[in-house]
């Protein structure tokens, strides 16, 4: 037999979707804390960290491209994190003609980093793939630095 909720029935379903909203929140803030995580040794080496970033969710194994403009004598480092486990994390970045020019990338278990001194100034694209074999969707943070 379905019976109503109650008042209190009510308020427990709202306090439990609020706390499941806040939890997929505090995920993507905890995807981006790995980003910055990965960031600390660089802002030590001296690069400006970006306030800027980008994120979101992700079908494992689905690539995503970013475009950015770089300026040839600076020297950038881009962090990708997740607060997921058991993903593993690809990120390359091209010039326009498709050619990688990335000096030294580094993976831990939430994030990677890529250095990249660009040739000439222009538009480059920043690749990267997040994939898991027991999660479907990944959340991701995608951060830059410059020196």
């Amino acid at each position: 037999m379905h019976r109503p909720l109650t008042w209190i029935g009510k308020a427990a379903c709202a306090t439990l979707a609020l706390a499941f909203a806040a939890l997929v929140h505090a995920t993507v803030d905890e995807a981006h804390d790995f980003t910055m995580q990965a960031a600390a040794p660089f802002v030590e080496q001296g690069f400006i960290v970006r306030e800027d970033y980008w994120n979101g969710e992700v079908k494992s194994g689905q690539k995503l491209a970013i475009t950015h403009q770089l300026f040839k004598g600076n020297e950038y480092a881009f962090w990708l994190g997740t607060s997921q486990e058991e993903v593993t994390l690809d990120m390359k970045v091209f010039d326009e003609k498709n050619q990688p020019v990335q000096i030294k990338a580094t993976a831990d278990k939430f994030f990677m980093s890529v250095r990249v001194n660009p040739p000439k100034t222009g538009t480059y694209k920043i690749v990267f793939e997040l994939s898991s074999k027991k999660e479907p969707a990944l959340l991701w943070a995608l951060a830059y630095g410059y020196r």
